[in-house]
Protein backbone atom coordinates (compact mmCIF):
# COMPACT_ATOMS: atom_id res chain seq x y z
CA UNK A 1 0.00 0.00 0.00
CA UNK A 2 1.61 3.25 -0.91
CA UNK A 3 1.71 5.99 1.83
CA UNK A 4 -1.10 7.92 -0.20
CA UNK A 5 -3.64 5.13 -0.30
CA UNK A 6 -2.67 4.32 3.72
CA UNK A 7 -3.36 7.87 4.85
CA UNK A 8 -6.56 8.41 2.81
CA UNK A 9 -7.34 5.01 4.51
CA UNK A 10 -6.93 6.12 7.89
CA UNK A 11 -9.34 9.34 7.04
CA UNK A 12 -11.80 7.08 5.94
CA UNK A 13 -11.19 4.77 9.42
CA UNK A 14 -11.52 8.30 11.04
CA UNK A 15 -14.86 8.21 10.30
CA UNK A 16 -16.11 5.10 12.22
CA UNK A 17 -18.30 6.05 14.56
CA UNK A 18 -18.32 3.44 16.76
CA UNK A 19 -20.65 3.14 19.96
CA UNK A 20 -22.53 6.28 19.02
CA UNK A 21 -25.86 7.23 17.67
CA UNK A 22 -26.67 6.44 14.33
CA UNK A 23 -27.20 9.99 12.62
CA UNK A 24 -27.93 11.05 8.78
CA UNK A 25 -27.10 14.64 7.42
CA UNK A 26 -29.30 16.38 4.80
CA UNK A 27 -28.79 18.64 1.83
CA UNK A 28 -31.16 20.03 -0.49
CA UNK A 29 -30.49 22.33 -3.83
CA UNK A 30 -32.65 24.62 -4.61
CA UNK A 31 -33.22 26.98 -8.35
CA UNK A 32 -34.11 30.54 -7.71
CA UNK A 33 -36.53 31.48 -10.15
CA UNK A 34 -38.22 34.90 -10.61
CA UNK A 35 -41.97 34.45 -9.88
CA UNK A 36 -42.98 35.94 -13.11
CA UNK A 37 -40.41 35.75 -15.76
CA UNK A 38 -38.93 32.45 -14.61
CA UNK A 39 -35.85 33.33 -15.28
CA UNK A 40 -32.77 32.09 -12.92
CA UNK A 41 -31.20 34.77 -10.95
CA UNK A 42 -27.93 35.62 -11.56
CA UNK A 43 -24.74 36.10 -9.38
CA UNK A 44 -24.07 39.99 -9.40
CA UNK A 45 -26.63 42.97 -9.28
CA UNK A 46 -28.92 44.68 -6.77
CA UNK A 47 -31.06 41.50 -6.44
CA UNK A 48 -28.16 38.56 -7.55
CA UNK A 49 -27.52 36.06 -5.33
CA UNK A 50 -24.44 37.54 -3.96
CA UNK A 51 -26.69 40.33 -2.92
CA UNK A 52 -28.69 37.39 -1.22
CA UNK A 53 -25.51 36.03 0.65
CA UNK A 54 -24.57 38.87 1.53
CA UNK A 55 -28.05 39.79 3.45
CA UNK A 56 -28.40 36.54 5.08
CA UNK A 57 -24.64 36.46 6.42
CA UNK A 58 -25.78 38.59 9.17
CA UNK A 59 -27.78 35.32 11.18
CA UNK A 60 -24.43 33.04 10.37
CA UNK A 61 -21.22 33.49 12.78
CA UNK A 62 -18.83 32.24 9.80
CA UNK A 63 -18.98 33.73 6.07
CA UNK A 64 -16.49 32.30 3.68
CA UNK A 65 -15.43 34.81 0.67
CA UNK A 66 -13.79 34.08 -2.72
CA UNK A 67 -12.85 37.40 -5.02
CA UNK A 68 -14.32 39.65 -2.17
CA UNK A 69 -17.88 37.75 -2.83
CA UNK A 70 -19.41 35.54 0.10
CA UNK A 71 -19.76 32.06 -1.64
CA UNK A 72 -21.27 29.93 1.65
CA UNK A 73 -22.40 30.71 5.49
CA UNK A 74 -22.55 28.46 8.08
CA UNK A 75 -23.55 28.00 11.74
CA UNK A 76 -24.09 24.89 14.34
CA UNK A 77 -26.80 23.83 12.38
CA UNK A 78 -26.30 25.29 9.00
CA UNK A 79 -24.28 25.32 5.60
CA UNK A 80 -25.74 27.28 2.73
CA UNK A 81 -23.68 27.11 -0.29
CA UNK A 82 -24.00 28.01 -4.25
CA UNK A 83 -23.46 25.46 -6.61
CA UNK A 84 -22.16 26.47 -10.27
CA UNK A 85 -25.58 27.71 -12.07
CA UNK A 86 -26.38 29.84 -8.63
CA UNK A 87 -28.30 26.72 -7.34
CA UNK A 88 -28.25 27.67 -3.54
CA UNK A 89 -28.15 24.19 -1.40
CA UNK A 90 -29.11 24.07 2.18
CA UNK A 91 -27.54 21.68 4.54
CA UNK A 92 -27.54 20.31 7.64
CA UNK A 93 -25.38 18.72 10.61
CA UNK A 94 -25.93 15.29 11.04
CA UNK A 95 -28.41 14.37 13.62
CA UNK A 96 -30.59 11.23 15.32
CA UNK A 97 -33.91 12.74 14.46
CA UNK A 98 -35.61 13.21 10.83
CA UNK A 99 -37.34 15.65 12.68
CA UNK A 100 -34.20 18.09 13.61
CA UNK A 101 -32.69 17.22 10.39
CA UNK A 102 -36.20 18.48 8.76
CA UNK A 103 -36.47 21.62 11.27
CA UNK A 104 -32.84 22.94 10.98
CA UNK A 105 -33.42 22.94 7.19
CA UNK A 106 -37.08 24.52 7.24
CA UNK A 107 -36.10 27.16 9.37
CA UNK A 108 -32.80 27.81 6.72
CA UNK A 109 -35.07 27.95 3.67
CA UNK A 110 -37.60 30.35 5.86
CA UNK A 111 -35.62 32.47 6.01
CA UNK A 112 -33.58 32.76 2.71
CA UNK A 113 -37.56 32.70 0.98
CA UNK A 114 -38.61 35.43 3.37
CA UNK A 115 -35.42 37.65 2.07
CA UNK A 116 -36.92 36.10 -1.89
CA UNK A 117 -39.69 37.03 -1.40
CA UNK A 118 -39.37 41.05 -1.33
CA UNK A 119 -37.35 40.33 -4.47
CA UNK A 120 -39.90 38.37 -6.51
CA UNK A 121 -38.34 34.98 -6.90
CA UNK A 122 -38.93 31.66 -5.68
CA UNK A 123 -37.05 28.71 -4.16
CA UNK A 124 -37.99 26.03 -6.70
CA UNK A 125 -37.15 22.38 -5.88
CA UNK A 126 -37.02 20.16 -9.28
CA UNK A 127 -34.31 17.89 -10.40
CA UNK A 128 -33.66 20.01 -13.35
CA UNK A 129 -34.11 23.51 -14.63
CA UNK A 130 -37.83 24.05 -15.37
CA UNK A 131 -37.30 27.34 -17.52
CA UNK A 132 -34.69 27.87 -19.65
CA UNK A 133 -31.56 26.20 -21.06
CA UNK A 134 -28.15 25.15 -19.50
CA UNK A 135 -26.32 26.81 -22.14
CA UNK A 136 -28.12 30.25 -20.82
CA UNK A 137 -27.08 30.24 -17.57
CA UNK A 138 -23.70 31.85 -16.57
CA UNK A 139 -21.67 30.62 -13.65
CA UNK A 140 -21.14 32.07 -10.82
CA UNK A 141 -17.42 33.80 -10.15
CA UNK A 142 -15.56 30.34 -8.57
CA UNK A 143 -12.36 29.73 -10.04
CA UNK A 144 -13.55 25.61 -9.44
CA UNK A 145 -16.64 25.70 -11.17
CA UNK A 146 -14.73 27.77 -14.11
CA UNK A 147 -12.02 24.99 -14.35
CA UNK A 148 -14.20 22.06 -14.03
CA UNK A 149 -16.13 23.51 -16.86
CA UNK A 150 -13.37 23.85 -19.21
CA UNK A 151 -12.13 20.37 -18.24
CA UNK A 152 -16.19 19.15 -18.68
CA UNK A 153 -16.33 20.65 -22.28
CA UNK A 154 -14.25 17.75 -23.32
CA UNK A 155 -15.04 14.70 -21.96
CA UNK A 156 -18.86 14.35 -21.90
CA UNK A 157 -22.16 15.50 -23.52
CA UNK A 158 -24.08 16.58 -20.52
CA UNK A 159 -21.62 18.67 -18.33
CA UNK A 160 -22.94 22.17 -18.55
CA UNK A 161 -26.14 20.55 -17.91
CA UNK A 162 -25.08 18.93 -14.97
CA UNK A 163 -23.65 22.13 -13.71
CA UNK A 164 -25.90 25.13 -14.92
CA UNK A 165 -29.05 23.40 -14.49
CA UNK A 166 -29.29 20.38 -12.16
CA UNK A 167 -30.36 20.19 -8.20
CA UNK A 168 -30.60 16.91 -5.77
CA UNK A 169 -31.44 15.73 -2.56
CA UNK A 170 -28.49 14.10 -0.72
CA UNK A 171 -29.23 12.11 2.46
CA UNK A 172 -25.97 11.28 4.22
CA UNK A 173 -25.68 7.89 6.77
CA UNK A 174 -23.04 7.03 9.32
CA UNK A 175 -21.19 4.54 9.34
CA UNK A 176 -19.39 2.56 12.93
CA UNK A 177 -16.37 0.29 11.57
CA UNK A 178 -15.09 -0.72 7.90
CA UNK A 179 -17.76 -3.59 7.94
CA UNK A 180 -20.94 -1.56 8.77
CA UNK A 181 -19.50 0.84 5.78
CA UNK A 182 -18.80 -1.99 3.39
CA UNK A 183 -23.22 -3.29 3.84
CA UNK A 184 -24.35 -0.25 4.21
CA UNK A 185 -22.12 1.26 0.56
CA UNK A 186 -22.97 -2.07 -1.27
CA UNK A 187 -26.81 -1.67 -0.08
CA UNK A 188 -26.89 1.95 -0.98
CA UNK A 189 -25.34 1.07 -5.12
CA UNK A 190 -27.93 -1.49 -5.08
CA UNK A 191 -30.87 0.50 -4.10
CA UNK A 192 -29.78 3.62 -5.72
CA UNK A 193 -31.62 2.99 -9.16
CA UNK A 194 -34.92 2.23 -7.39
CA UNK A 195 -34.39 5.30 -4.99
CA UNK A 196 -33.68 7.85 -8.14
CA UNK A 197 -37.16 6.37 -9.51
CA UNK A 198 -38.89 6.72 -6.13
CA UNK A 199 -37.72 10.35 -6.12
CA UNK A 200 -37.63 11.41 -9.67
CA UNK A 201 -38.97 15.23 -10.04
CA UNK A 202 -38.53 17.12 -13.26
CA UNK A 203 -40.79 18.79 -15.49
CA UNK A 204 -39.05 19.69 -18.47
CA UNK A 205 -35.72 19.77 -19.99
CA UNK A 206 -34.22 22.15 -21.90
CA UNK A 207 -37.20 23.85 -22.12
CA UNK A 208 -39.39 21.27 -23.34
CA UNK A 209 -41.89 18.97 -21.43
CA UNK A 210 -40.24 15.55 -20.07
CA UNK A 211 -42.26 12.63 -19.57
CA UNK A 212 -38.85 10.10 -19.16
CA UNK A 213 -37.12 8.58 -16.16
CA UNK A 214 -33.74 8.72 -14.32
CA UNK A 215 -32.96 12.03 -16.45
CA UNK A 216 -30.83 13.17 -13.57
CA UNK A 217 -28.55 9.94 -13.73
CA UNK A 218 -28.66 10.17 -17.65
CA UNK A 219 -26.62 13.64 -17.34
CA UNK A 220 -24.48 12.43 -14.54
CA UNK A 221 -23.22 9.49 -16.53
CA UNK A 222 -22.68 12.05 -19.54
CA UNK A 223 -20.48 14.24 -17.74
CA UNK A 224 -16.93 12.42 -17.22
CA UNK A 225 -17.40 8.32 -16.39
CA UNK A 226 -14.76 7.36 -14.34
CA UNK A 227 -15.41 9.73 -11.68
CA UNK A 228 -19.15 7.92 -11.78
CA UNK A 229 -18.38 4.64 -11.83
CA UNK A 230 -19.29 2.06 -9.42
CA UNK A 231 -16.28 1.33 -7.81
CA UNK A 232 -15.11 -1.49 -9.43
CA UNK A 233 -14.20 -3.96 -7.04
CA UNK A 234 -17.19 -3.21 -4.51
CA UNK A 235 -18.39 -7.01 -4.52
CA UNK A 236 -14.92 -8.47 -4.04
CA UNK A 237 -14.38 -9.88 -0.60
CA UNK A 238 -12.06 -7.70 0.56
CA UNK A 239 -13.34 -4.53 -0.29
CA UNK A 240 -13.19 -1.75 2.39
CA UNK A 241 -11.55 1.55 2.57
CA UNK A 242 -8.64 0.95 1.00
CA UNK A 243 -10.02 -0.41 -2.22
CA UNK A 244 -12.18 2.94 -2.43
CA UNK A 245 -9.14 4.77 -1.80
CA UNK A 246 -6.98 2.72 -4.22
CA UNK A 247 -9.98 3.90 -6.93
CA UNK A 248 -9.66 7.37 -6.03
CA UNK A 249 -6.13 7.86 -7.05
CA UNK A 250 -6.90 7.25 -10.53
CA UNK A 251 -9.57 9.71 -11.17
CA UNK A 252 -8.21 13.09 -12.72
CA UNK A 253 -7.97 15.72 -10.00
CA UNK A 254 -9.33 19.09 -12.19
CA UNK A 255 -8.59 21.96 -9.69
CA UNK A 256 -6.26 21.70 -7.10
CA UNK A 257 -7.09 24.60 -4.38
CA UNK A 258 -3.49 25.34 -3.64
CA UNK A 259 -3.41 28.06 -1.12
CA UNK A 260 -5.80 31.32 -2.08
CA UNK A 261 -5.58 30.12 -5.47
CA UNK A 262 -6.81 27.18 -7.98
CA UNK A 263 -4.36 25.53 -10.03
CA UNK A 264 -5.71 23.65 -13.22
CA UNK A 265 -4.19 19.80 -13.13
CA UNK A 266 -6.51 18.79 -15.96
CA UNK A 267 -3.36 16.11 -16.54
CA UNK A 268 -2.74 15.14 -12.73
CA UNK A 269 -4.82 12.14 -10.75
CA UNK A 270 -5.98 12.57 -7.36
CA UNK A 271 -3.17 10.16 -6.72
CA UNK A 272 -0.52 12.33 -8.15
CA UNK A 273 -1.68 15.52 -6.69
CA UNK A 274 -1.21 13.62 -3.29
CA UNK A 275 2.62 13.36 -4.19
CA UNK A 276 2.77 17.01 -5.31
CA UNK A 277 0.87 18.68 -2.87
CA UNK A 278 0.63 16.54 0.07
CA UNK A 279 -2.83 15.55 1.44
CA UNK A 280 -3.76 17.73 4.58
CA UNK A 281 -7.27 17.12 5.54
CA UNK A 282 -8.44 20.32 3.50
CA UNK A 283 -7.01 18.86 0.64
CA UNK A 284 -8.40 15.85 1.33
CA UNK A 285 -11.98 17.26 1.26
CA UNK A 286 -11.10 18.66 -1.87
CA UNK A 287 -9.91 15.36 -3.64
CA UNK A 288 -13.29 13.89 -2.41
CA UNK A 289 -15.33 16.21 -4.10
CA UNK A 290 -13.92 15.45 -7.65
CA UNK A 291 -15.31 12.15 -7.70
CA UNK A 292 -18.99 11.98 -8.55
CA UNK A 293 -20.33 8.31 -7.91
CA UNK A 294 -23.94 8.04 -6.68
CA UNK A 295 -23.06 6.53 -3.11
CA UNK A 296 -19.58 8.69 -2.35
CA UNK A 297 -17.31 8.13 0.60
CA UNK A 298 -16.09 10.96 2.63
CA UNK A 299 -16.10 10.50 6.41
CA UNK A 300 -19.74 9.22 6.35
CA UNK A 301 -21.64 7.99 2.96
CA UNK A 302 -23.21 9.73 0.51
CA UNK A 303 -26.68 9.19 -1.08
CA UNK A 304 -26.97 10.92 -3.75
CA UNK A 305 -29.53 9.32 -5.45
CA UNK A 306 -32.60 11.80 -5.12
CA UNK A 307 -33.91 14.73 -7.16
CA UNK A 308 -34.57 18.01 -5.18
CA UNK A 309 -37.89 18.33 -3.94
CA UNK A 310 -40.58 20.12 -1.50
CA UNK A 311 -40.01 19.77 1.83
CA UNK A 312 -42.71 17.26 2.90
CA UNK A 313 -41.24 14.33 0.33
CA UNK A 314 -37.44 15.57 1.48
CA UNK A 315 -38.73 14.81 5.11
CA UNK A 316 -40.12 10.93 3.96
CA UNK A 317 -36.98 10.61 1.67
CA UNK A 318 -34.73 11.18 5.25
CA UNK A 319 -36.97 8.81 7.42
CA UNK A 320 -37.16 6.07 4.56
CA UNK A 321 -33.03 6.23 4.27
CA UNK A 322 -33.02 6.13 7.94
CA UNK A 323 -35.20 3.24 8.39
CA UNK A 324 -33.19 1.01 6.06
CA UNK A 325 -29.80 1.84 7.33
CA UNK A 326 -30.24 2.58 10.65
CA UNK A 327 -30.22 -0.81 11.62
CA UNK A 328 -27.83 -3.24 10.88
CA UNK A 329 -29.77 -6.38 10.59
CA UNK A 330 -32.15 -4.86 8.44
CA UNK A 331 -29.10 -3.53 6.07
CA UNK A 332 -27.63 -7.60 5.92
CA UNK A 333 -30.47 -9.02 5.75
CA UNK A 334 -31.57 -7.03 2.63
CA UNK A 335 -28.45 -7.68 1.17
CA UNK A 336 -28.78 -10.96 1.69
CA UNK A 337 -31.76 -10.84 -0.94
CA UNK A 338 -29.85 -8.95 -3.88
CA UNK A 339 -27.15 -10.08 -6.45
CA UNK A 340 -23.83 -9.23 -5.43
CA UNK A 341 -22.94 -8.02 -8.80
CA UNK A 342 -22.19 -4.35 -10.26
CA UNK A 343 -23.52 -4.93 -13.82
CA UNK A 344 -26.60 -5.71 -11.89
CA UNK A 345 -27.47 -2.25 -10.64
CA UNK A 346 -26.50 -0.84 -14.78
CA UNK A 347 -28.91 -3.32 -16.31
CA UNK A 348 -31.33 -2.24 -13.01
CA UNK A 349 -30.94 1.64 -14.03
CA UNK A 350 -31.68 0.84 -17.87
CA UNK A 351 -34.64 -1.00 -17.12
CA UNK A 352 -36.32 1.84 -15.13
CA UNK A 353 -34.83 4.57 -17.57
CA UNK A 354 -36.58 2.69 -20.36
CA UNK A 355 -40.28 1.50 -18.36
CA UNK A 356 -40.38 3.66 -15.09
CA UNK A 357 -42.88 1.90 -12.86
CA UNK A 358 -43.54 -1.09 -15.37
CA UNK A 359 -39.60 -1.64 -14.94
CA UNK A 360 -37.55 -4.45 -13.01
CA UNK A 361 -34.70 -4.15 -10.64
CA UNK A 362 -32.80 -7.20 -9.40
CA UNK A 363 -35.29 -9.81 -11.22
CA UNK A 364 -38.35 -7.95 -9.27
CA UNK A 365 -41.18 -6.07 -9.95
CA UNK A 366 -39.89 -2.08 -9.10
CA UNK A 367 -43.35 -1.01 -7.40
CA UNK A 368 -43.12 -4.52 -5.61
CA UNK A 369 -39.61 -3.70 -4.31
CA UNK A 370 -40.34 -0.52 -3.73
CA UNK A 371 -43.82 -1.43 -1.13
CA UNK A 372 -41.02 -3.62 0.41
CA UNK A 373 -38.47 -0.74 0.95
CA UNK A 374 -41.05 1.00 2.69
CA UNK A 375 -42.28 -2.04 4.87
CA UNK A 376 -38.65 -2.44 6.03
CA UNK A 377 -37.93 0.86 6.89
CA UNK A 378 -41.57 1.28 8.36
CA UNK A 379 -40.55 -1.50 11.06
CA UNK A 380 -37.46 0.52 12.51
CA UNK A 381 -39.29 3.92 12.88
CA UNK A 382 -41.99 5.40 14.95
CA UNK A 383 -44.33 8.36 15.50
CA UNK A 384 -44.09 11.19 13.36
CA UNK A 385 -40.83 9.44 11.00
CA UNK A 386 -43.32 6.11 10.26
CA UNK A 387 -46.21 8.05 9.26
CA UNK A 388 -43.89 10.42 7.04
CA UNK A 389 -43.55 7.05 5.00
CA UNK A 390 -47.16 7.14 3.91
CA UNK A 391 -46.43 9.68 1.56
CA UNK A 392 -44.84 7.01 -0.77
CA UNK A 393 -47.40 4.90 -1.08
CA UNK A 394 -49.75 7.00 -3.81
CA UNK A 395 -46.61 7.27 -6.09
CA UNK A 396 -46.28 3.96 -6.05
CA UNK A 397 -49.61 2.74 -6.18
CA UNK A 398 -50.54 5.22 -9.44
CA UNK A 399 -46.76 4.60 -10.79
CA UNK A 400 -45.91 8.23 -11.13
CA UNK A 401 -43.55 10.72 -9.76
CA UNK A 402 -44.57 13.97 -7.19
CA UNK A 403 -45.09 16.57 -10.37
CA UNK A 404 -48.37 14.55 -10.64
CA UNK A 405 -49.32 15.13 -7.12
CA UNK A 406 -47.65 18.10 -5.91
CA UNK A 407 -48.28 21.70 -6.61
CA UNK A 408 -45.12 23.84 -7.84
Amino acid sequence: MSKEIEQLTAYFEKGSKENQEFNIGLEVEHFILNRETHETMVFDGEHGVGALMEQLSSGYPEKHMEDGAVISLESDDILITLEPGCQLEISTAPFASVERVVGAYHQARREVEEALDVWGYDLVTEGYLPYGKAAEIPLIGKERYRCMDRYFAGTGKYGKNMMRATAACHVSIDYFDEEDFVNKYRLAWLLNPVFALLTENVSRFENEPFSGHLLRDKIWQGVDLKRVEVCPDIFDEDFGFESYARWLMDIPVIVVNNGDTYRYEPEKTIGQCFEAYGGDEALIKHYLSMAFPDIRLKQFIEIRSADSMPENYVKAYCALIKGIFSNGETVTKMLSLLPQEAEAIEAAKQSLRENGYRGMAYGQDVRLMLYWLVNEAAANLEGEEREALELWDSLIENETNMQGVTEK
